[in-house]
């Protein structure tokens, strides 16, 4: 490879940071000449341990650097920081530009806007130039077909390539202790344990989750002989408190339990032990939280059909179950669930279709763009 690879490297929480680090893991096996750019100082102190695998450049070495493809693991914001520098000087400098969209800005924003989650006047100078940004690039990486359609019919680009996520080895360790299971099921062992895990926010449907739960339960428990049923929810975001408000004001919250953020161990142990995991997205464009899902659960994984992650599930030739995002649409897949109505086997299928989508093998993708230049 004859230009460096100048890779953002992102520190922030959640998935797409998370995205980004893994990618990089995964890079740094390669023989990419590979220099890492971090936005804080903490992260140079960390990357900077091991001198001989992260090399890590500044932005005053940059501005002398030749021959460098410049990739934004995350999209640059109009925002004054070190990221937004880098973007500039790249663009001065005519570098080759790949950016890494992991949502569609605008869209996110009208969600949050539409849910008065004022959070989102932050991103506003970067809707209003998202279409210069991503025109200034050599390629845009977007993790579904669905993404690709949507940039193309809303910014007429056609230098979009589509990559999906990945997960780490973490997630395909061997099962978990039985006692674990046991301390989900309860005294009568009947318990049903449904469970979701990621961000609280709008467009995650937690809100039509919790609301699909209470008519699933309500209408069980006058159908049949009443048997516990529980809903594990992990995670943290904005809306927590209103969630949890909102399953009192349903009456469910003795059957409701918000984890909060939970270590990752923890996480892998509650997917394991459940019965079925649930994802009712309103807008997602991949969702690792699926991928991480099917990869883990012994049970039948359920999710929104406007998930991104269902691009690749139908190209591999696979059908899961997906369900629309309302409240009827929850409260009929639970059904199914508590009434197991579903493939005993889908489990295998599930596991098959996610042990091949591993960070190793994704980066090879990566490296194909990186070698378009040289």
């Amino acid at each position: 490879m004859t230009n460096h690879l100048i890779y953002y490297y992102p520190s922030k929480a959640g998935a797409p940071a998370a995205v980004g680090r893994s990618l990089f893991n995964s890079l740094k096996k390669s023989n990419v000449d590979l220099l890492v750019f971090p936005q804080n100082k903490k992260d140079i102190l960390e990357l900077e341990k091991d001198r001989k695998k992260d090399r890590v450049i500044s932005l005053k070495e940059f501005l002398y650097l030749k021959n460098g493809i410049v990739h934004f693991s995350m999209s640059p914001l109009i925002y004054p920081n070190k990221k937004l520098l880098l973007y500039l000087l790249s663009l001065s400098k005519h570098s080759k530009l790949i950016i890494n969209y992991h949502g569609e800005t605008r869209t996110e924003f009208k969600i949050k806007l539409t849910n008065h989650d004022m959070s989102c006047l932050f991103t506003l100078p970067t809707c209003i130039l998202t279409s210069l940004i991503l025109k200034s690039a050599d390629v845009i990486v977007v993790n579904s077909f669905v993404m690709k359609r949507l940039f193309e019919s809303n910014y007429s680009l056609n230098n979009i390539k589509v990559i999906p996520n990945g997960i780490d080895d973490f997630w395909l360790k061997p099962e978990l202790e039985e006692s674990i299971k046991n301390d989900l099921q309860g005294n009568s062992g009947q318990c049903t344990n449904i469970f979701y895990h990621g961000r609280l926010a709008p467009e995650k449907g937690v809100n039509i989750l919790l609301k699909g739960f209470g008519d699933a339960l309500k209408k069980h428990e006058s159908e049949h002989k009443k048997a516990p049923m529980m809903l594990h929810i992990a995670g943290d975001g904005p809306q927590r408190e209103y969630l949890k408000n909102l399953s009192a004001r349903l009456g469910i919250a003795e059957n409701v339990i918000f984890l909060g953020k939970i270590p990752l161990e923890t996480l892998r142990f509650y997917l394991q032990a459940v019965d079925a995991a649930i994802y009712p997205s309103i807008y997602e464009p991949f969702s690792l939280a699926v991928l991480e899902a099917l990869s883990t659960v012994n049970g039948p994984v359920m999710y929104s059909c406007n998930m991104g992650i269902n691009d690749f599930v139908k190209r591999d030739g696979y059908v899961f179950y997906t369900f629309e995002p309302t409240v009827n649409g929850v409260s009929d897949v639970i059904k199914n669930i508590i009434e197991k109505k579903y493939d005993v086997n889908i489990h295998i299928k599930q596991k098959k279709f996610s042990g091949k989508y591993n960070w190793d093998s994704i980066a090879e993708e990566y490296i194909k763009i990186y070698n378009q230049f040289n």
